[in-house]
């Protein structure tokens, strides 16, 4: 347990090899969300396989964003400045060394992404799990109103588990677009679960999401898109493929 001003930050590190592979979970969905645990359900994410795989080659950490998994809970809204602070201060304060590589999965991406923008030096790469990007924001004009990001902002902050707007953190993010950090990175998309299939999309959301997500991997150099047979919660599913990704940001960043 990691002390963040005055609340405690779960984390957990095996492997002693840089660079550093930071795993940033996805939005916590409810109390027994617990992912760092071997024994957690296989929908919320289980991340000790990959841990495994890789912690000969490299050093892996993982921990729990504050309301979260074994981190205290904080009676208030977690605004964006809060996470990225957290995240900062759980590294920093728990001796986890730069460079990293950034492993986001689902929301984590737009956290990892944050972190990236403010840390460019830190970070030598990036691998995404199926996860939200920046651009997604621009869509929400094609969804009904009750499924964009703003629709949910008010009731996230104070009736969610982690207590935080992805409307704020992804609006906050717009300015980063089109201006990323010279890093590599490698998106891994479900095939089994893709994003235009969900019952929220529209035609049109649907006809423009797959460009607007090669465009946003283009954006990174080198950037690639991988689709694997897996669902949105594919940790548990494809550890090895996760494993590999991750090998190959490190060989891309070291080359360069």
């Amino acid at each position: 347990m990691v002390d963040v001003d005055g609340h405690s930050l779960y984390l957990s590190c095996a492997g002693t090899v840089s660079p550093t592979v930071v795993y940033v979970h996805g939005l916590t969905q409810g109390g027994d969300y617990v992912p760092h645990r071997a024994t957690a359900p296989p929908r919320h994410r289980a991340t000790a396989p990959i841990r495994e795989l890789l912690a000969d080659d490299f050093r892996v950490c993982l921990y729990d964003r504050r309301n979260s998994g074994d981190s205290d809970t904080v009676d208030a809204v977690q605004t964006p400045a809060d996470m990225l602070h957290d995240m900062e201060s759980v590294l920093s304060k728990g001796g986890v060394e730069p460079p990293y590589i950034l492993m986001a999965a689902s929301f984590g991406g737009l956290v990892a992404y944050d972190f990236l923008n403010h840390h460019p030096d830190q970070v030598s790469g990036l691998v995404l799990l199926d996860a939200i990007i920046p651009d997604e924001l621009s869509l929400d004009q094609y969804l009904p109103p009750e499924a964009t990001f703003q629709y949910f902002s008010e009731d996230d902050k104070c009736c969610t588990t982690e207590r935080v707007s992805g409307f704020d953190l992804i609006n906050g993010l717009q300015q980063y677009i089109g201006n990323e950090p010279d890093v590599p990175m490698i998106y891994l998309g479900a095939a089994l679960d893709p994003r235009v299939d969900y019952d929220w999309v529209t035609p049109e959301y649907a006809a423009r999401y797959p460009g607007l997500l090669q465009r946003f991997v283009d954006r990174f150099t080198p950037g690639e898109l991988r689709w694997v047979d897996a669902n949105h919660f594919m940790e548990p599913e494809v550890p090895d493929q996760i494993a590999q990704a991750v090998r190959d940001v490190a060989d891309m960043a070291s080359t360069r």
